[in-house]
């Protein structure tokens, strides 16, 4: 819903000229921008560029995952 008032309060206030819908924008553009210098930034833990054919495998705990495909077949 927001963001319908906020597309149509660009085409008819800011493009179109009506300053209701003109108010209407800022005021849900400052909530947006205002939100976003509030929200804290999540911290980046590890990063690493992937070469193809490589995979990525996140998991929690000690349980052994069970191979699958090719893998499985050359370990035995």
């Amino acid at each position: 819903m927001l963001r319908y008032l906020y597309r149509r309060a660009q085409v008819r206030g800011v493009f179109g000229g009506s300053r209701g819908w003109t108010v209407v924008w800022v005021v849900i553009l400052g909530g947006r921008l205002l939100r976003r210098l509030t929200t804290a930034k999540p911290d980046v833990v590890y990063t690493s560029a992937l070469r193809p054919g490589e995979a990525l495998v996140i998991r929690s705990g000690d349980r052994p995952v069970p191979l699958a495909g090719p893998a499985a077949e050359r370990t035995g």
